[in-house]
């Protein structure tokens, strides 16, 4: 009987595509011990490398926030005008780059739909299908509950409904950054508690976007009643006019009314106030209140724009998309009330004035609009919408700027505020 003799063999390594092809090859012990260990390996090196990378990167800057907010952040009642902003870095990088060239291009949108002039303005103040005068949108939050009973109570009452239609425009509240939190409960009461305000009310708008003045909401509200209104022909309660107000602003009812009464809506009618308006953006009516003629809000409210061109600096994006309409075809008629509309300390108060603004505290709120009725029971007339005071003496008015006004612009030169001379 023949012995053989066991002959040695060097391991055969196994092709990398072996593996791929059996996955029993994974399965031996040694194979899971090696595959762990590279894994293991390669993990350890990308979370260095990942370390290594926000070790390095750049911490942003105050100046970097790409959430520019332009209402003045008053500290006392002297604390106002939109140059602080400026002073503070907030809009300075606004007149750079591709937020500033969004000011200044055209819009496609605008360009192509159905211009102002061929939308008219057929409105009718008698008869089955008569509209009202003014659309008034009133700019609120959902959590404001008690500004907006406040205005029920003392504002609102003022406008007679066969004329104005007074609506709290709100968007929805942002969402929480973890879904499964306290503050995401706090917000599910939100809107439950809003929404039976809704009901009771009838009085407020909830635009389908989150709650901010800077990413577009007075577009998604000028679209909102363009839709709500739009149709061939005459529409019931369609307005002859939109305006927007801040719920900081208390409008003097008879000058609004007076303002408006003999004016042809068909004409692409701009209404507001300059005074006090930054100079980086061109022609533009200031936020507290502003308001324009059917068929300019019609135009705007159905032209789809990207949103570059609809976010940021709310009432100058305003003056930006009237700024596309043929000079020719579908010139504006701005109607500039001047320093018969402001902030309520700036002001010289009168029967001629029309809105005051910066009205933060309820008490102020209160306060101012108990001034006003005294104003006008002093000059014996009374506060009602067919005795408001003709809108020429209030533009007359309007043009002379008010000793208080003077001295805050003064102060803003003295602090640095006055950018190179951008306040009016």
């Amino acid at each position: 009987m023949t012995s053989t003799t066991a002959k040695a063999y060097p391991p055969t390594r196994v092709p990398l595509y072996r593996y791929l092809s059996s996955p029993q090859l994974l399965l031996r012990p040694s194979i899971r011990l090696k595959t762990t260990l590279y894994t293991l390996s390669i993990s350890i090196i990308l979370l260095v490398i990942l370390a290594l990378n926000v070790a390095t990167a750049p911490t942003p800057t105050a100046g970097s926030n790409d959430v520019v907010n332009t209402s003045p952040s008053h500290d006392t009642p002297a604390d106002s005008g939109e140059g602080k902003n400026v002073a503070q870095g907030k809009d300075a990088h606004l007149v750079e780059g591709d937020i500033q060239r969004s000011f200044e291009e055209p819009d496609f949108g605008l360009l192509s739909g159905r211009q102002p002039s061929e939308i008219g303005c057929d409105v009718p103040q008698e008869g089955e299908d008569k509209g009202v005068l003014i659309f008034l949108g009133i700019f609120s939050a959902a959590d404001k509950k008690d500004r907006r009973d406040l205005y029920r109570r003392v504002i609102i009452p003022d406008f007679p409904k066969d004329l104005v239609t007074v609506k709290f425009i709100l968007g929805t509240p942002a969402y929480p950054e973890k879904p499964i939190s306290q503050e995401a409960l706090d917000r599910t009461k939100l809107l439950t508690r809003v929404r039976e305000e809704m009901s009771e009310h009838g009085d407020m708008v909830m635009l389908p976007m989150i709650d901010n003045i800077d990413l577009g909401k007075t577009h998604e509200y000028f679209k909102w009643v363009a839709h709500e209104y739009e149709g061939p022909g005459r529409i019931k309660g369609r307005p002859r006019f939109v305006m927007k107000a801040d719920d900081d602003t208390i409008l003097v009812m008879p000058n609004v009314i007076s303002a408006f009464k003999d004016l042809d809506c068909a004409q692409n009618v701009y209404w507001g106030t300059s005074a006090g308006r930054s100079h980086y953006f061109g022609d533009y009516f200031r936020g507290l209140a502003y308001a324009m003629s059917w068929p300019l809000v019609s135009w705007i409210g159905n032209a789809d724009m990207p949103l570059a061109h609809i976010t940021k600096i709310e009432d100058a994006r305003t003056g930006q998309w009237l700024r596309h309409l043929d000079p020719v075809t579908d010139p504006i008629k701005r109607i500039d009330m001047g320093w018969t509309m402001g902030d309520w300390n700036q002001l010289n108060v009168s029967t001629a004035t029309v809105a005051l603004h910066w009205c933060k505290l309820d008490q102020w709120v209160q306060e101012q609009h108990a001034r006003l009725l005294q104003i006008w029971a002093d000059e014996d007339r009374p506060y009602t919408h067919e005795h408001g005071i003709p809108p020429r003496i209030s533009i007359a008015n309007g043009k002379m700027t008010p000793t208080e006004a003077e001295k805050e612009h003064q102060r803003q030169k003295e602090l640095g505020w006055d950018v190179q001379g951008n306040i009016d």
